[in-house]
């Protein structure tokens, strides 16, 4: 039986839409708490769509309304944020014996597909999809309400092929590859990348989740985030405040959602203000050289009990390799801080597996650790390898083999636990796996299709890939758009 879920709505739900399926391929604490499928949702709902919502749990496509039947619905539409999710996406057709290729299926059911990986690589699932939708969803208003109008009045599968292909952020794969542009939004007065909808089965809880920022000012090497959002946009902090205050009425809990939330201009009168309004608040990032006593033990008075730093690099070698732009000095001084606010723990993200790594980097990431130990600090050091992703300085790069990678994974974690230092690794395997899916060709969704088991199929193919740059007909080109004085960085 089911298990019963509970949630609230911050926003009214449409009635007497074209009916559609928002899938999330992946389990219900994580849909709820992606904003990504959150924005999906609204954005549907404001275009004319009456969306209910599936997620993907145990083998299982369910329904968060209760008792829907996926299969009586004539349109499909997946938000797809995570590589190894694309597995889930062919399962659900599978197990629900649907036609998984497009050309099979022939518009049923129709299969649209949006979400983060749509920005840089959607080869994976090329040959599944009816259309693919590129970049932020605020910008495909237009292409959305068309997608209703031609459902209404009952345009033919071609026909909605056709027309939809006239959209220069929109793939229609059974048409063919084409030049296509990023969908954008320039005020995020506008976004749709808050939550509306809230449960205590969510990742974080019963928490409101609100995007401030969209973008990123750095430029580290690794980082898809950083290339494919060339202008960052911060929201207008009135703007937060009035989404904040609404949500208020549902929840005590507040996360702050961005890049690097503490580029956001007006953070500290934010937080102050936040102060006297909620119980608990916790940010996704800060950078490291932005960590101020007052910063933290406003965040401390707040609940947040630990902190997360992303050196990335142990050593100044391999932190200049990944363009960190941190000094040894902005880390003793960021850990200082830390201990002068009253934290007990941290949080350190590290990258191994870069190219011309040394001994003496893997040996800079334990002393690292060491140094935080060393203040009292209880540190927990999160390690994982490289993964070369389209649009990044490490496109072309052929990530370490299984055996490299296991190598210095013992390493590491043997040295750090003679100091009793907690660690934990992503897996090498599937590592390497969301390298095969996000530096995919268009051929790999078609084989997928054909394997009755498309782990292992992966785990097979993931010994001698290559990668390729077969995503090129993507433009990550913020240049020559609607944005003008907004171009806070140059584009390279």
């Amino acid at each position: 039986m089911q298990e019963r879920i509970t949630e609230e709505f911050l926003i009214p739900k449409t009635k007497g839409g074209v009916p559609i399926a928002l899938i999330f391929p992946n389990d219900y604490a994580s849909a709820v708490a992606n904003l990504g499928f959150n924005a999906a949702f609204m954005a549907l709902e404001k275009c004319g769509f009456s969306c209910e919502r599936f997620f993907y749990s145990n083998g299982e496509i369910r329904s968060m309304e209760g008792n829907k039947n996926l299969r009586n619905f004539k349109i499909w539409a997946f938000s797809i944020s995570f590589e190894l999710d694309v597995l889930n996406i062919f399962d659900i057709f599978s197990n629900l014996k649907v036609e998984v290729l497009n050309r099979e299926r022939k518009g049923n059911p129709f299969v649209v597909f949006g979400g983060a990986l749509t920005f840089f690589n959607p080869n994976s699932f090329w040959y599944v999809a009816d259309l693919i939708f590129h970049g932020e969803i605020e910008g495909s208003v237009s292409a959305l309400e068309s997608l209703k109008h031609f459902f209404e009045e009952k345009f033919s599968w071609t026909e909605i092929l056709n027309k939809m292909n006239e959209f220069e952020d929109v793939s229609v794969p059974s048409i063919g590859e084409k030049h296509v542009k990023l969908s954008k939004v320039r005020d995020l007065s506008n976004s749709f990348a808050s939550s509306i909808m809230l449960s205590d089965q969510g990742a974080f809880g019963k928490t409101y989740l609100i995007e401030i920022e969209r973008g990123c000012i750095h430029h580290c090497a690794f980082c898809v985030a950083s290339k494919i959002y060339n202008i960052v946009r911060f929201m207008p902090v009135d703007e937060v405040e009035k989404r904040i205050s609404y949500a208020l009425k549902y929840t005590d809990k507040v996360g702050l959602i961005g890049a690097s939330v503490s580029d956001y201009p007006k953070l500290m009168d934010l937080l102050i203000w936040l102060k006297e309004k909620v119980k608990y608040l916790s940010v996704s990032s800060l950078r490291v050289d932005a960590v101020t006593v007052e910063l933290l033990k406003i965040l401390v008075s707040l609940g947040d009990r630990e902190i997360t730093l992303a050196p990335e690099g142990g050593t100044q070698r391999m932190r200049d390799t990944l363009n960190k732009e941190l000094s040894a000095k902005d880390i003793a001084v960021a850990v200082k801080n830390v201990k002068e606010a009253g934290l007990k723990r941290v949080k350190l993200y590290f990258i191994y597996g870069l190219p011309d790594e040394k001994q003496e980097d893997l040996d800079g990431i334990i002393d690292m650790a060491r140094m935080v130990k060393e203040y009292g600090i209880i540190p927990y050091v999160s390690l994982n390898p490289l993964i070369p992703k389209p649009f990044t300085d490490f496109e072309s790069f052929k990530m370490f083999s299984l055996k490299d990678l296991k190598e210095r994974e013992r390493y590491l974690k043997s040295s750090l636990g003679k100091y009793g230092i907690k660690s934990k690794f992503e897996s090498v395997r599937l590592s390497r796996i969301q390298w095969v899916i996000s530096t995919a060709n268009k051929e790999l969704s078609e084989m997928l299709s054909k394997s009755d088991r498309k782990m292992s199929f992966l785990q097979s193919i993931e010994k001698i890939w290559e990668g390729n740059l077969t995503w090129r007909y993507i433009d990550i080109s913020w240049r020559n758009s609607i944005f003008d004085e907004l171009k806070i960085l140059k584009e390279g």
